[in-house]
């Protein structure tokens, strides 16, 4: 086909538009023309939407107003000729036409070729899906819930069927090339939870992957480099929440907590080890809770933090205990049972008073404020968020890794609800601008949560084309965070702009909603609403 510069094979192009009027999606078009065409996935995608190489790379170049991309055709037929001849597409060019063909960047290559990108264009490609912009997409993305991807909350239990298996061993070799690393691997998600633990595991070496299956099976003793793996991995679990949200890590964690609970229960080893595990076992379980509450399974995230505290005392740490202690009076906090958020603001208090932590103040006083506003106080409230404000900047060295997100954004954060709730919109208009300026946009759950807030005081000004493009971008981030808190919180925003339901702007926004997976009125989607 190095002639075809200037055409699309006939059939290719009537295909495409037929099945295209009948409501095929750019994914099933591309599966029928792949029947009668042997081509790789990223020359079948552009046969899917008839165009030359000539229109897509002035697609691509004209999404590039620095002039950077500079794609000609003869080099998109060496990318579209790969592996078989060619080059290796790089991967910001397979996002840059995941979007223009539709679809996401991981269609774009073979499964078996996947595996040669590094872990940086991995995770590259991972994010650019663009699928949610078909508009043949019909059938909403699935809210994930506890009962479908998270049933199993128990730290003894990791449940993977014979079809997740399947699955599991098609995608590990996807990202591994290497036989036996490959079954490696598979060992490794297969007890962590799953396919979803494999963007987790791709943080280890494959020393540390070697090293850590071995002790998994009792065949290597517990060392200082296997906790720190453990504890390698809880970290950048914390980190991949603020992307992904809970749904799809919770099974990951509850695997990885199953295994490190079975470990201190059955290996003997030093009793510095014993402590670093201890307290990663604390750390897990309170992730669990966090997760767990985030989904709004409130009942089932009380255990597995009263675990973790649990945990904490036994390691006598006044800062980790201090840390759960906050995270059960936030819970309380979402049950609206005040006089528990008290005694856990206390609790925290108490045992601020014994760490050398700076950063567990902020976290009482949080507490203090959000128990404060409950009760209708809205002047002690204010003062204990700009003590929880002062304290938030303190300096954080020394400090430990969980503790990595306080910060005065953050309490500014936490303060707006309560503003919202108390109808003062001015000063979460203020703070939601300033956050938006300097926040990460890989921390999606807190960009959307902002948003939302900000939504929400741009109503009470009575300023609607405004609020709904902010909910709108809300409920998109929704499409790739699972927190249903957050698809909550956008539900209350979007009940607010009913008055303007049958404007252009909400009607709109409601459109939004459920492609992404919610209601018109903001709530998650029933199967039976999809």
């Amino acid at each position: 086909m190095s002639s075809e510069g200037n055409r699309v094979p006939q059939p290719a192009r009537l295909w495409g538009q037929r099945l295209r009027e009948k409501g095929f999606t750019w994914d099933q078009i591309a599966e029928v023309i792949a029947l009668t065409h042997d081509v790789s996935p990223l020359r079948l995608y552009r046969l899917a939407h008839g165009r030359t190489a000539a229109d897509v790379a002035a697609l691509v170049n004209d999404a590039d107003p620095a002039g950077t991309a500079a794609l000609r055709e003869a080099r998109l037929y060496d990318f579209e000729a790969w592996p078989q001849t060619g080059r290796r597409p790089p991967a910001p060019l397979l996002a840059a036409l995941a979007k223009i063909y539709q679809t996401s960047a991981r269609n774009l290559v073979h499964n078996a070729t996947l595996a040669s990108y590094g872990a940086a264009d991995h995770e590259l490609i991972d994010q650019a899906d663009f699928r949610h912009v078909d508009t043949n997409r019909t059938a909403a993305p699935s809210r994930v819930t506890m009962d479908e991807s998270a049933a199993v909350t128990s730290a003894d239990t990791s449940l993977v069927d014979a079809a997740a298996c399947v699955r599991l061993l098609q995608a590990t070799g996807t990202v591994e090339a290497d036989v036996k690393r490959r079954e490696l691997l598979f060992e490794l998600a297969l007890v962590f939870g799953g396919s979803q633990a494999l963007s987790l595991l791709r943080v280890l070496t494959p020393d540390e992957k070697e090293r850590l299956a071995g002790v998994l099976r009792s065949t290597w003793r517990m060392d200082e480099a296997t906790v720190r793996t453990f504890e390698k991995l809880t970290l950048r679990a914390r980190q991949a929440d603020d992307v992904s949200g809970p749904a799809t890590l919770l099974p990951v964690i509850n695997g990885q907590r199953a295994a490190v609970g079975k470990l201190l229960a059955c290996e003997s080893m030093a009793p510095g080890l014993r402590d670093r595990l201890l307290d990663t076992y604390a750390q897990l379980s309170q992730l669990t809770g966090y997760l767990t509450y985030d989904l709004c399974e409130y009942t089932a995230a009380e255990q597995p933090l009263l675990d973790s505290l649990h945990a904490a005392h036994d390691l006598g740490d006044p800062t980790l205990i201090a840390f759960v202690h906050y995270w059960l009076g936030r819970l309380a906090a979402d049950q609206h049972r005040t006089a528990a958020i008290f005694d856990h603001a206390f609790a925290v208090q108490s045992w601020a008073a014994r760490s050398p932590s700076k950063l567990l103040a902020p976290l009482h006083e949080t507490l203090f404020s959000l128990a404060y506003a409950a009760e209708g106080n809205t002047a002690a409230s204010a003062r204990a968020h700009d003590n929880a404000l002062a304290s938030a900047r303190a300096p954080k060295d020394n400090e430990p890794a969980f503790l990595y997100w306080v910060s005065p954004s953050e309490v500014e954060l936490r303060r707006s609800t309560s503003l919202v709730q108390q109808n003062q919109p001015k000063p979460v208009i203020a703070a939601a601008e300033r956050y938006l300026t300097r926040l990460d946009p890989r921390l999606k759950g807190r960009h959307a949560w902002v948003l939302t807030q900000y939504a929400r005081a741009l109503t009470m000004t009575k300023e609607i084309p405004e609020a709904a493009a902010k909910l709108t971008e809300a409920a998109n981030i929704t499409r790739q965070h699972s927190s249903t808190r957050l698809a909550n919180e956008i539900n209350q925003a979007r009940t607010r702009l009913e008055p303007w339901a049958t404007t252009t702007y909400v009607r709109q926004l409601d459109e939004t909603l459920r492609s992404s997976g919610l209601t018109a009125t903001g709530h998650p989607a029933q199967r039976g609403d999809r």
